[in-house]
C-alpha cells in the first residue's frame, strides 16, 4: 500500500473514531441531548469589557462541560494511538506534527473545560484560554516541523 493510502486510512480510522466517540458520549451520559439543549439556549448578552457585550452562558452546565472534558481527553489519548500508527508506517513530518499539534490541541482543551467545570475560570477567560490552546497546538506543529525537518 502506498504511503498516501496509508495516511488515508489513517485520517479515517481517526475520524471513524472520533464520530464513534462522539455518539458514544450521547449514549452512556443520561439525558445528554436535553443538557446541550439546555446549553444552548441559556445564553444571553453580557458585558464583557468597555460596553462591549457578547453571548455567554447564564448559569453553569456542568454535565455538559464534564462530557466534553471527557470527551477530549479521551480523543488527545487516542491521538497518541495515531502517532504511533505514523511513526510505525513511517508517515510525512508534516502528518507526524499535525498528529502531535492534535494531541496539544484536545489535550489543552480539556484542561480548559476542566477549568470551566470547577467554575475556576469564567466563560470569557475560558474563550481566551481556548485561543491559547489553539496557539499552542500551532506553535507545537511549527516546532516539530522545524526541529525535526533534517532529521526526515
Amino acid at each position: 500500500m502506498s504511503r498516501d493510502g496509508r495516511e488515508r486510512w489513517i485520517g479515517l480510522f481517526s475520524f471513524g473514531f472520533f464520530i464513534m466517540l462522539f455518539a458514544l458520549f450521547f449514549i452512556i451520559v443520561p439525558d445528554y441531548y436535553a443538557e446541550v439543549v439546555d446549553f444552548f439556549t441559556d445564553f444571553e448578552m453580557k458585558e464583557f469589557a468597555y460596553n462591549v457585550s457578547l453571548p455567554a452562558p447564564v448559569d453553569h452546565h456542568f454535565v455538559v462541560y464534564e462530557t466534553v472534558m471527557r470527551f477530549c481527553i479521551v480523543f488527545g489519548l487516542f491521538q497518541f494511538f495515531v502517532l504511533a500508527l505514523r511513526f510505525y508506517f513511517r508517515s510525512s513530518l508534516s502528518n507526524m506534527a499535525e498528529t502531535i499539534s492534535n494531541i496539544v490541541l484536545w489535550l489543552g482543551v480539556a484542561y480548559m473545560f476542566y477549568l470551566l467545570m470547577l467554575e475556576t475560570v469564567t466563560w470569557f477567560p475560558f474563550i481566551g484560554g481556548i485561543i491559547a490552546v489553539m496557539g499552542f497546538s500551532l506553535i507545537a506543529r511549527s516546532l516539530v516541523v522545524l526541529l525535526l525537518w533534517r532529521w526526515r
